[in-house]
C-alpha cells in the first residue's frame, strides 16, 4: 500500500450506541441523573437474587452489555451493574474534567434507587479496569475484590500525556477534528513506509473513522483526565494494608494493552497470563479465569 491509497476502513456506527441482540431481554438500558452526572447503565439479576451487586465497567468504545459475559465469575444470587462508561452511550461526557467524587457518588445513588447493595466485587475490562484501579485506589476499604481484565492506566505513552495532561495539548484536542483527516493521511504515509506497525494503524484508523467516533475519543479522554491510578509504589503500599482484593489478567498476546505493563504490578497483585489477545471477555478466558487450574 502507499501512501496515496485511501485507508482501508468502513465507518460505521457507534458500538456503545448499539445494544447487542444476544442481550437477554430483561437486560434493558436506563439512565440515572445525579447532580449534573448521567450514567446509562443496565442491571442483570439471576433468578434468586441476593439483593447484593456487583459491579462491571466495559472498554473503550464498547456497549456495556460486553461486561454480560463476567457473570461465571460472579457469586450466586450477586447481581451485575454495567455502566456506560463518560461519553458513551448517553452516558455525559462533557466534563472538562469528570470530578472522580461525583462519578463515584451517583453510582452509589444508582445502586440506592435500584434498591440494592454494593458486593464489593469490581470488574473492570480495559478502560473500565483503568477506573476500576483508580476507584480502589482512592477508597480501597468499599472493596472485597477487584478484577483487572486488561487494565488500562498502567502505563501513559507521550502522545495522551501531551494531549490530556498539558493545556496545549488539551487546546489541540478541542479543535482536532479539523486536523483528523490530515492525521489519517499522515498515519496512512508512515504506514506505507513501514514506520508504524499495521495493528496500530488499524487501531487508529477505528478511532479516526468517523467525525462522532473521534469526537467520542475527545470527549472520553477530557473526561477521564483525573482517573487515573495510583503509581506502583503507592498501589503496593494500598495492597500490603489491604490484601487479597487485587488480581490482574492480561492476554499474552495483547497488542492493544501490552502484557508487559504488567510489570507495574510487580509486588503488588497476582498477576495471570491467558492464550489470547485483548478478547478477555472470550467465554473460555472467562472460564479459565473463573476456574483457574
Amino acid at each position: 500500500m502507499n501512501d496515496k491509497e485511501p485507508p482501508n476502513f468502513v465507518a460505521m456506527a457507534l458500538s456503545p450506541d448499539v445494544v447487542p441482540e444476544s442481550t437477554p431481554s430483561e437486560v434493558v438500558r436506563k439512565v440515572h441523573n445525579q447532580k449534573g452526572v448521567a450514567i446509562e447503565y443496565a442491571l442483570w439479576k439471576p433468578p434468586h437474587s441476593s439483593g447484593q451487586c456487583a459491579i462491571a465497567l466495559h472498554g473503550f468504545s464498547r456497549p456495556l452489555e460486553d461486561m454480560l459475559a463476567t457473570r461465571p465469575l460472579l457469586p450466586d444470587g450477586v447481581a451485575l451493574l454495567m455502566p456506560h462508561l463518560p461519553a458513551h452511550g448517553r452516558s455525559s461526557g462533557h466534563h472538562r474534567p469528570l470530578e472522580i467524587a461525583d462519578w463515584t457518588e451517583a453510582m452509589k445513588a444508582l445502586l440506592n434507587a435500584e434498591g440494592l447493595e454494593f458486593s464489593g466485587t469490581l470488574i473492570g475490562y480495559s478502560l473500565g479496569g483503568r477506573l476500576a484501579l483508580t476507584w480502589f485506589g482512592l477508597n480501597p476499604t468499599q472493596f472485597s475484590k477487584v478484577m483487572l481484565l486488561a487494565p488500562d492506566g498502567l502505563v501513559k505513552n507521550p502522545g495522551y500525556r501531551l494531549s490530556v495532561d498539558t493545556t496545549l495539548g488539551r487546546a489541540w484536542l478541542g479543535q482536532s477534528e479539523k486536523q483528523r483527516n490530515a492525521i489519517v493521511r499522515m498515519l496512512t504515509w508512515w504506514r506505507a513506509r513501514g514506520i508504524l506497525p499495521e495493528h496500530f494503524y488499524q487501531f487508529s484508523l477505528f478511532h479516526l473513522a468517523s467525525a462522532e467516533m473521534w469526537a467520542m475519543v475527545v470527549d472520553c479522554w477530557c473526561s477521564l483526565r483525573q482517573f487515573w491510578p495510583p503509581k506502583s509504589r503507592r498501589l503496593q503500599e494500598l495492597s500490603k494494608a489491604h490484601p487479597g482484593i487485587l488480581e490482574a489478567h492480561f492476554g499474552a498476546r495483547d497488542k492493544v494493552i501490552k502484557p508487559a505493563n504488567a510489570r507495574v504490578l510487580n509486588n503488588v497483585c497476582p498477576v495471570h497470563f491467558h492464550p489470547c489477545g485483548h478478547g478477555l471477555l472470550r467465554p473460555d478466558i472467562i472460564e479459565r479465569i473463573a476456574s483457574p487450574s
